[in-house]
């Protein structure tokens, strides 16, 4: 599970072995969300938190819509191709 960024303490990673459609894995501090990434270009959406703040939520999803290109590339490359969910 490569860890592609980093953002206020939060590990954002792509896991090697993972299902469609392409999302991201954010952790840090006990607490973790998984992130749909839409790669074709819909909105980032949060598919589920645990301990996470609405306000840490909200700073990641701006974050991972503004870097979104590159965590595509991530998962496209770790697993081939992406699907919108």
């Amino acid at each position: 599970m490569p860890t592609i960024l980093r953002f206020r303490g939060f590990n954002i990673m792509v896991f090697t072995d993972d299902h469609e459609p392409a999302h991201i894995h954010a952790r840090g501090r006990g607490v973790q969300a998984v992130f749909l990434l839409n790669c074709a270009g819909g909105p980032v959406l949060l598919q589920r938190s645990e301990g996470t703040t609405v306000a840490e939520e909200a700073a990641l999803a701006r974050f991972i819509t503004e870097n979104r290109a590159i965590l595509c590339e991530a998962w496209e490359e770790l697993h081939g191709h992406t699907r919108s969910a």
